[in-house]
């Protein structure tokens, strides 16, 4: 950047001088034009300058020191009646005197003559000349003493507290401290101090702190207080004639002084990337051109302060006159230092109790004059005074008066108010009296009659007596922001709002689901794209709010308005149905979806033709009433948006439960037996409930309180509901449940319950009795469980331990809170010792081992009871299936003395100890080999040894669903010791079978535990657990396995139809599927993986010859990738000797393995990561077993073998993703990568082109493609591991040593092991660069710059110390490090000089053509990095161009039309170090100024035919991103027209990623019907601040149209980096092509033969003699292209100074006018150029010699948007260099016009 980019031009464009038609316009600038024109840059307001009339008014000239004019201009304002001087006969024309003109009393001011000053004791409150002091008899003169009150302001935000210095000449030094800025408050940050007793005379005012322009003013005091107000930005605060002085940010060198020294001090910082604080003017973190725009803004301006004159508070003699203090006391209101709180004699405030103060200042020899008095409100506004009188006692003791009463504070009751007097009372209840004019005032009585809401206290918080209303400066009074409204767009909105007053920012406020973020904009629309950091959301509601901001000032909030972007496509499918059947209704509920405005729902009765359709469902639940009873329905859904219908969900279906139809309760061994429906069944006395919000439904044997006998009549219609999910079960108390009288004592072993209706499930139960002595007791060891019969539920309770007694309470409760109790019918069972006979037979939990003594003849005798039917009901045991399974177990280990079926429990298998690892994915659920149908009742034995039977464990049992949603896998229960009973529950309602495999997980962190689990129910499948043992014993486990497999998948489908299709449980009564049936399942366990996938697919995979080689290269091939993997996140499981605990715990591989499940796949998916597994689908699978191990040399170089796919390694990233830094999408890639690439070019995802087009772009923000953004983090492997990539590391300590990630992913687990203070902080790039720079002990600031990332002020800290990084290791690619490794760390030509020529030559299309040779062996050159080298402003500015591994290169530049280049190119080595460089010749650049589009991306609201939506597959598994065709516009051919069509007007918005400077707008369309018409167009530099900059029709020309940007009504080019085009009126829309121009083609050319000394007076103006060069000037001259009005000469030398340079006032010692034709307006709109010449001279007067002279020179032509403002300087074209001649030859020019 060139230091001369702040300066301004103005004075080149100061005169202009038009000639008849025909002739030309010259444009002068003289001896007096200024080059540097910051001291005078006008003050910007909403970014557009001020007019230069308004900048600076004539007393502001007058004040200005250094302008050579004041001393005429004070001789103006003598009275021309009285001879002496003004000066004598008023006071000295200091800093304050020129706002007293202004400030005076109109009334006074009409009675001074013009041209005069009134007379010190006229203008004056009190005049300096004091009454003759030698009169004997006069009376001692007494005098208010004066003070001076110093505030400052804050005008931009303060981040960290700032002391000042503040010093008062002769009166001391004192510190104010200006605290940071709290965002919630509306009023900026303020301090102040104050010197007293001051005496009559002149004071010296300095304030000073670092960082700021050392303020200075010169005050008078003469008895009054004064007030100097500061402000440390610039604020739109008080008017031209009243206003706060400036404190100027921005001093860099600490002088005190801002001038060319510190701009020079910002842009040196700026280049070099450095922060620091002191020059971060903008406080946001960076040094950037905000600061240097805010710099070049108060770049020597000296805004002085008015002096607010204040009546001092201490003069007065203040009383409470009626009335008492309550607290605080006159002295501290005088020293504002608190209030005063008054109280009436007695009670409430009121008109005949009042309180009242008086102010007396009778004591002083002058009564002080003053105009306003202000009684500022308190913050308690229960003291605020509402009603009351005022007297002002005159000084010839005239009493005014005044009679006033408030409404409420905020209320609009207007003010009563009667006398002389004006009172007024502010929003806030501030009081102002105005006195009508400028009173000497004696006494002022203040009388309080009501304080707000009739109280009894009432407070003054600070009272000010104002002498002089003109002068004061009064706060800002911001306008709320109004016509607030919001636009949606595709997950973005545009908020606009109507421009308001004394504004100098808005900020915008978005709130949305709890979380409120703000932006700040200086125009009056704003669009957001991002809140949270995150894209928005379509269809969710953003809550919009704006105020006014003005410096620090804060308006209120406007009025809300709620915004819901909308999205441009169709909806996807709804996931996750989930379907319940209630009574005669369905419950269906799905997930939220993106894009969605509604849904649609479709249902049918199981069987029927046809589905009812149900639209516009805004929710993801509802309840489809009205059905059938017991009858299945089948339902879908599809979302809609206005964009139409989308694709159709799964279907799901449940039954509808049987409303009051009766549950088949057991009856074996009833007790209260049926005497019929309704009656009260046998053996029930009574029955009664408690516990509160409880009663009994259509009961009729109920009608005494709380009776419950209709619990027991064998009738649903009559049955107790409970409004709580709890009815004494969960949290047992004396009342609640039901409690029943029995005719006798009964032993009692089970209960039986039924619910009028099956809504929720029961799963809490406590049962208490009465004994046989009345003791009241609570059964232990009972459990519950959920049981069906003829689709009917019941709950069967057990008791363990058998009771005996004739009085038991039931309680129970479920899990659900949502769900209510309700109970139909209950019954008792008596005691049958059968079923603990049968388990009685084990000696052991696990139900494994026989006690001694079981004989056939024992097992015989229990089987013939079981056989046994109630001799009443006919009915065999309820568990009688379950207890025969038992029978037969024992039966099996008599005869064979041992079981199968038991699975150990790994205890290092658990998630307690991975907590410090911080890695998420990883899975501890241990395989048990058995899948389970929905509803199936099961029974898992537990067993530990020294456990007794019943404890708690640290077991869960999980159950899962065979290709579940991603949300629907599984569920968990927590097991017991010994036997659990269990009913599989369902956890989904498509049509497919429902169920799945059962897992075991440990929860604990004992690796002694010895748990072990059986599993009794089910159906078993094969597993391959092969987790952490011997290769031989890994080779045992897969033979059996295979063989166990075939076996088993050979026998599917007959096994479905014997278990399945025969069964009477719904949830797996289907046809035989393979992809859905539960029972094709298997799980194989790896040291690092398992996979639960369809074992059929498995067998599949591992063909059908040399099937163990091949299961046990994949199992082989998984574990080593993961180990790769885990070495490059810094994990092992090996350390060295003597390594840490805590290294080891921070850093191991986790006690688990990734999970890879066979899983239903959402909308847009192929593979998936979530939570912890990865999903894939039926056809990924047989790709998992037939992997072959990668093997490598010594040193880590692929010799054979493969990896998995791109897919499986992408989720398996996403599962092991740092988060630190984790970039979803692009850092799990790098997995993907490390898998696949085999340290060649040709082996990696991305192309490197496209890195270097990246890195060489400039652009800010990440990659368009996430491939070439993955780019980034191999080049940070590549750079600094020095092995091939499948190298393997022993231990951590090498590990560590030589990889970089796992550094990086080590110092992200544990930032205190990094270098230097390493802290991490929450955003993802900074926190990559912090780590990225530890890990390589460099810092990388330029390699992620390149990357387009920027640090902030703590990235940079921590960056800078270490060495930088000096290699170019952004172009390092994997061909290279291997080249470096093969040949050596040291080598290549860094610092040499290889390149031995550039040559340039451009072609007919604009484009340079770069042709490089170079002397350095081709085997050593990673390519050549080519800059461009312009000069403006005198200096060179370098860009790089681009990176080419060849010669040639080709460099479109048309967009540097009429400019003059050089390319320097520099040579990289393999090793990546630079070449010295070599330079080009230089040339100027011709064509039409169009943009280069390298790194244009586009966004639209527009759809297309032909957009690419590419389906998800093994290459991008996750949902791929559609290839719009809209890129179309931007690809530089003309021959396919893009075709697009939109819900609203359309729009295409440019984005350049990048700064660049714009000034028109090509559009091409050939042929088109559906041509872009109506267009507006916007620019904006930061994406969501816009500002239009033309509208129109475009005017088609061959098909192809070009419009100029305007504005303020003037042809103007824009910084932009984001153009928008809207087709206003279009929703369809036609392009071939958009273009974007430079600046218009301004041109500017230099003559060898127009360099000379006049041999005659030149005369360019024949109507004005004054505009001549005269004889003997040195001449240049040159020809010139463009707009005279706008455009200006400037000649450098070599050394890129201005020729003849500048006089120490910065104004040009040359003169220089341009002759050309003047164009009009239309003309300048078309940018069209005027042809003419330009001159530059040196008069002889002037003291330049042509001796002086330099050898060579070159010309720069600038435009500017305005010739008034300067605004928009830049350069447009430029010269070569032209060789003077030795001697100057003699020029004549030919006479003007």
């Amino acid at each position: 950047m060139n230091k001369r980019c702040v300066r301004l031009l103005a004075g080149l464009l100061a005169a202009v001088f038009f000639f008849p038609s025909g002739g030309q316009a010259a444009h002068a600038a003289g001896i007096g034009g200024a080059v540097y024109a910051s001291v005078t840059e006008p003050e910007v307001e909403d970014g557009k300058p001020e007019d230069p009339k308004d900048s600076k008014t004539e007393e502001d000239e007058l004040l200005d020191s250094d302008n050579p004019e004041v001393e005429e201009k004070e001789e103006d304002l003598e009275d021309p009646k009285d001879p002496k001087p003004a000066e004598e006969d008023s006071k000295p024309q200091d800093l304050e005197d020129p706002d007293e003109a202004d400030l005076e009393d109109p009334k006074t001011a009409s009675d001074t003559e013009p041209g005069t000053e009134e007379k010190p004791d006229e203008a004056a409150p009190y005049s300096e000349e004091r009454p003759d002091e030698e009169e004997p008899l006069a009376k001692e003169k007494v005098y208010i003493k004066g003070s001076v009150e110093v505030q400052i302001t804050a005008g931009v935000p303060v981040h960290t507290d700032q002391e000042f210095t503040v010093t008062l000449g002769g009166a001391g030094t004192k510190k104010a401290v200006l605290a940071a800025s709290k965002e919630e408050e509306r009023i900026p940050s303020r301090t102040s101090v104050a010197f007293s007793d001051l005496e009559a005379g002149s004071y010296e005012l300095t304030v000073s702190t670092k960082g700021y322009a050392t303020y200075t003013q010169t005050l008078e005091v003469d008895g009054l207080s004064y007030r100097v107000q500061l402000y440390t930005g610039q604020a739109k605060v008080g008017t031209d004639s009243a206003h706060p002085g400036l404190m100027a940010k921005g001093d860099a060198n600490g002088d005190g002084k801002l001038d060319e020294r510190d701009v020079d001090a910002l842009v040196d910082a700026i280049e070099s990337g450095k922060y620091e604080e002191h020059l971060d003017l903008y406080g946001d973190g960076v040094v950037d051109l905000l600061d240097l725009n805010y710099l070049s803004g108060v770049l020597n301006q000296q805004i002085k302060a008015t002096l607010e004159r204040f009546v001092p508070l201490a003069a007065a003699d203040l009383t409470v006159t009626k009335g008492s203090i309550q607290s605080g006391s006159p002295e501290e209101l005088q020293e504002g230092t608190k209030g005063l709180v008054i109280a009436s004699s007695g009670g409430v405030i009121s008109e005949t109790n009042p309180a009242e103060i008086a102010f007396d200042f009778s004591k002083y020899t002058e009564a002080p004059k003053m105009e306003q008095i202000v009684l500022d409100a308190p913050e308690d506004k229960n003291r605020v005074v509402t009603a009351g009188s005022v007297v002002v006692v005159t000084e010839e003791d005239q009493p005014l008066m005044g009679e006033f009463q408030f409404g409420s504070l905020m209320s609009p009751v207007a003010a009563r108010q009667s006398g002389q007097l004006s009172v007024t009372q502010k929003e806030d209840g501030s009081i102002y009296i105005d006195l009508g004019g400028q009173i000497a005032v004696k006494k002022i009585v203040f009388t309080i009659k009501k304080a707000s809401d009739a109280g009894s206290l009432a407070e003054i918080s600070k009272v000010e007596f104002v002498n002089d209303m003109a002068g004061r400066i009064p706060e800002p009074d911001l306008d709320i922001p109004s016509n607030v409204t919001a636009e949606p767009g595709n997950k973005s909105f545009t908020v606009s709002w109507k421009k308001q007053n004394n504004v100098t920012a808005y900020e915008v406020f978005v709130t949305s689901e709890g979380k409120t973020e703000s932006r700040r904009t200086v125009s009056e629309s704003l669009t957001i794209q991002q809140f949270q950091n995150k894209e928005m959301v379509n269809n969710t509601p953003y809550e919009v709010k704006v105020r006014s901001l003005n410096g620090e000032w804060k308006s209120k909030d406007s009025e809300s308005v709620t915004v819901i972007p909308k999205p441009d496509g169709k909806p996807p499918a709804p996931d996750r149905v989930k379907v319940t059947g209630g009574y005669r209704c369905v419950d269906v509920r799905w997930s939220r979806m993106k894009d969605t405005d509604s849904f649609n729902l479709f249902y049918k009765e199981e069987g029927a033709s046809s589905y009812e359709k149900i639209t516009g469902i805004e929710g993801t639940f509802y309840q489809i009433d009205g059905l059938k009873d017991d009858t299945e329905y089948e339902v879908y859904l599809t979302g809609t948006n206005e964009l139409g219908e989308g694709p159709a969900s799964l279907k799901a279906s449940d039954r509808t439960i049987s409303g009051l139809v009766a549950a088949k309760l057991p009856a074996y061994n009833l007790i209260n037996t049926s005497e019929g429906v309704g009656k009260l069944s046998a053996h029930i006395v009574s029955a009664t409930f408690g516990g509160g919000n409880a009663n009994m439904v259509d009961s009729p044997l109920d009608s005494e309180e709380n009776s419950a006998l209709g619990l027991f009549d064998n009738s649903y219609n009559s049955y107790i509901n409970r409004n709580d999910w709890d009815f004494g079960g969960a949290y047992p108390d004396g009342n609640k449940g039901v409690t029943a009288q029995l005719d006798a004592v009964y032993e009692i072993g089970m209960i039986t319950l039924a619910q009028p209706m099956d809504v929720g499930n029961y799963t809490y139960v406590n049962i208490q009795y009465w004994d046989e002595n009345g003791q009241r007791k609570t059964a232990q060891n009972v459990s519950i469980s959920q049981r069906t019969s003829d689709n009917r539920k019941y709950y069967l309770i057990k008791l363990k331990d058998p009771i005996k007694t004739s009085k038991i309470k039931v309680a129970v409760g479920q899990y659900s809170g949502k769900q209510k109790v309700t109970i139909a019918e209950i019954r008792f069972h008596q005691y049958d010792s059968l079923e603990n006979d049968i388990l009685g037979l084990y000696a052991d939990d696990l139900f494994i081992t026989l006690k001694d003594g079981v004989t056939e003849e024992t097992i015989q005798e229990l089987e013939t009871r079981l056989e046994t039917p109630d001799p009443v009901c006919k009915e065999l045991h309820p568990d009688y299936t379950a207890l025969k399974k038992e029978l037969e177990t024992a039966k099996t280990l008599l005869r064979t003395e041992g079981l199968g079926g038991v699975i150990p429990v790994d205890a290092g298998i658990t998630a307690s100890k991975n907590a410090k690892i911080r890695l998420g994915g990883v899975t501890t659920i241990q395989p048990l080999g058995v899948t389970a149908a929905a509803g199936e009742k099961i029974v898992v034995y537990v067993g530990n040894p020294g456990m007794k039977t019943g404890s708690r464990t640290e077991l869960s049992l999980v159950y899962t669903q065979q290709h579940a949603e991603s949300d629907g896998l599984s569920q968990s229960v927590d097991l017991k010791i010994g036997r659990n009973e269990l009913t599989v529950p369902s956890l989904l309602s498509t049509k497919v079978e429902k169920g799945g495999a059962l897992y075991v997980q440990y929860k604990g962190n004992n690796p002694d535990d010895q748990y072990a689990v059986r599993v009794s129910g089910g159906s078993t499948f094969p597993i391959l657990n092969v987790y952490r043992v011997s290769e031989e014993e890994r080779s045992r486990r897969v033979r059996e396995y295979i063989k166990e497999l075939k076996a088993y998948v050979g026998d599917l489908s007959s096994a479905h139809g014997n278990l399945h299709a025969g069964s009477d449980n719904a949830s797996v009564k289907y046809d035989y599927e393979q992809t859905t049936c539960i029972l094709n399942m298997t799980d194989i366990v790896t040291d690092y993986m398992m996979f639960s996938v369809p074992a059929s697919q498995v067998l599949s995979g591992i063909g059908s010859s040399g099937q163990e080689e091949t299961l046990l290269n994949s199992l082989e091939a998984m574990d080593r990738m993961m180990l790769l993997f885990y070495q490059h996140k810094g994990l092992t499981d090996s350390f060295a000797e003597g390594t840490s605990s805590t290294v080891i715990e921070q850093n191991h591989i986790p006690y688990g393995y990734l999970n890879i499940r066979y899983m239903k796949m959402f909308a847009g998916a192929f593979m998936y990561a979530a939570g912890n597994h990865i999903g894939i689908e039926w056809g990924s699978v047989p790709g998992l077993m037939n992997c072959v191990p990668v093997t490598s040399d010594a040193a880590g170089r692929y010799q054979s073998g493969r990896y998995f796919g791109w897919g499986i390694a992408h989720e398996i990233g996403h599962q092991i993703n740092q988060s630190a830094y984790a970039h979803a999408e692009v850092t799990n890639n790098y997995f993907s990568v490390l898998a696949q690439a085999k340290d060649r070019n040709d082996t990696v995802r991305f192309q490197y082109d496209k890195v270097y087009d990246k890195v060489t772009s400039g652009a800010v923000g990440y990659a368009d493609n996430v491939f070439t953004q993955l780019g980034m983090y191999w080049q940070l492997h590549l750079a600094y591991d020095r092995n091939y990539n499948f190298k393997m590391y022993d231990n951590y300590q090498e590990m560590t040593k030589n990889l970089f990630f796992a550094r990086v992913d080590s110092y992200a687990r544990n930032p205190s092991s990094a270098p230097g203070n390493l802290q991490i902080p929450g955003e993802r790039d900074q926190a990559l660069m912090r780590l990225a720079s530890a890990a390589a002990g460099r810092d990388l600031t330029d390699f992620f710059t390149r990357w387009g990332m920027r640090p902030d002020s703590g990235t940079k800290a921590y960056m800078e110390q270490f060495p930088k990084e000096e290699r170019a290791i952004y172009y390092v690619d994997d061909d290279a490090r291997v080249y470096e490794m093969e040949h050596g760390a040291q080598g290549g030509f860094g610092g040499k000089d290889v390149v031995t020529s550039v040559q340039v030559q451009q072609s007919a299309g604009g484009d340079m053509t770069i042709q490089i040779a170079s002397s350095a062996p081709e085997e050593q050159i990673q390519g050549y990095e080519i800059t461009r080298v312009f000069r403006e402003w005198g200096e060179e500015r370098r860009e790089v161009a681009g990176f080419t591994r060849t010669g040639t290169f080709t460099d479109p530049v048309s967009f540097g039309a009429n400019h003059v280049i050089a390319y320097e190119v520099t040579a990289i080595d393999r090793w990546m170090n630079r070449s010295n460089i070599c330079s080009s010749r230089a040339q100027k650049i011709e064509g039409s100024g169009r943009l280069d589009k390298k790194g244009w991306t586009v966004e639209t609201n527009l759809t297309s035919a032909a957009d690419q939506e590419q389906d998800a597959d093994e290459n991008g598994p996750c949902e791929p991103a559609k290839t719009p065709a809209i890129q179309l516009v931007i690809d530089g051919k003309t021959d396919q027209i893009y075709t697009g069509s939109a819900s609203e007007d359309a729009y295409v918005i440019l984005q350049l990623n990048q700064m660049q400077e714009v000034a028109a707008f090509g559009y091409q369309c050939p042929g088109s019907r559906s041509a872009i018409t109506r267009y507006q167009i916007e620019v904006s530099t930061d994406g969501e601040n816009y500002q239009m900059v033309q509208e129109g029709t475009f005017k088609l020309t061959d098909g192809s149209a070009k419009v100029y940007f305007m504005k303020d009504g003037k042809n103007a080019a824009c910084d932009a980096a984001w153009v928008k085009l809207t087709a206003v009126g279009q929703k369809s829309i036609q392009a071939a092509e958009f273009d974007l121009y430079g600046p218009s083609g301004d041109n500017v050319e230099i003559s060898e033969k127009g360099i000379g000394i006049l041999s005659e007076a030149y005369a360019y103006d024949k109507n004005n003699p004054k505009n001549t060069i005269p004889k003997g000037s040195i001449v240049f001259h040159g020809n010139y292209e463009g707009n005279p009005a706008y455009n200006v000469v400037v000649l450098y030398d070599e050394n890129g100074k201005i020729v003849g340079g500048t006089d120490e006032e910065g104004t040009l010692t040359a003169h220089q006018i341009i002759l050309a034709d003047p164009l009009t307006e239309e003309d300048a709109m078309l940018g069209k150029v005027s042809n003419g010449t330009w001159l530059y001279w040196f008069e002889p007067t002037d003291g330049v010699h042509a001796s002086e002279l330099p050898k060579q020179v070159r010309a720069e032509l600038y435009r500017v948007d305005d010739a008034q403002t300067n605004e928009g300087q830049r350069m447009v074209s430029d010269t070569l260099f032209v060789t003077l001649p030795k001697t100057l030859p003699d020029l004549t020019l030919g006479n003007g016009g």
